[in-house]
């Protein structure tokens, strides 16, 4: 994971250090460091937390770039008030790519009415634990594989000096794929809300529905 983390990190800083090359489509450069408020709610199934940092960066006219990574940790007193599968300890990444068309944009650079494809690949590991023959007591593993691919829309715009605030929503598709090991007994899984999908089994392709709240402050 660190591995794929500092490749990313790298990938973005070349992006924001390469000049661009359209010289009638240029404009002064700009780029903001965001936090997605969301991703308080870890992976959005089990009980976890998460912390999402991103950048944007604009290198041609009303476009711009966004790339962001999550890392997602256990969270014992998280509950279930929002999320279906009870875990042991769930932890992970997320790592997205967005592009987006400034349709209408505003008076600030990096602001106003943006429409473009949203790109993420999240993994989670969760530790469970279950009870078979009479009582032995056992932990097991969950990987799970996540893919999404949405069209994203949403409004970007300056609360005051460098601060920004991003609310987004989006439609498309994703694809969950997980499976156990070292899992003894044959209990029925959980199954995650709304797919009713078996959390430690299976992959199957969904409908998909996702929002973004980040706010930011621009560079």
């Amino acid at each position: 994971m660190k591995k794929i983390i500092f490749i990313l990190l790298c990938s973005v800083f070349c992006i924001v250090e390469t000049p661009a090359t359209a010289q009638n489509n240029t404009r002064q450069k700009s780029c903001i460091i965001k936090y997605d408020l969301i991703s308080l709610l870890g992976d959005q199934v089990s009980n976890s937390m998460g912390v999402r940092l991103g950048l944007e960066y604009t290198p041609l006219n009303n476009q711009s770039f966004e790339t962001d990574i999550m890392y997602i940790f256990p969270c014992s007193s998280c509950g279930q008030s929002y999320t279906t599968i009870k875990t042991e300890k769930t932890s992970g990444f997320l790592i997205s790519a967005e592009y987006r068309f400034y349709l209408v944009p505003g008076k600030q650079s990096l602001s106003g009415f943006h429409l473009g494809p949203q790109f993420a690949y999240q993994f989670t590991r969760s530790e469970m634990n279950e009870t078979y023959d009479s009582g032995i007591l056992n932990t097991y593993q969950v990987y799970r594989n996540l893919v999404t691919t949405h069209a994203l829309a949403g409004y970007q715009l300056r609360i005051t000096g460098p601060l920004y605030f991003n609310p987004a929503v989006g439609i498309g598709l994703r694809y969950i794929s997980s499976r156990n090991e070292n899992k003894k007994g044959s209990d029925p899984g959980q199954h995650e809300f709304p797919y009713n999908k078996d959390f430690e089994s299976g992959a199957k392709w969904f409908p998909s529905f996702t929002i973004n709240i980040k706010i930011g402050i621009i560079l």
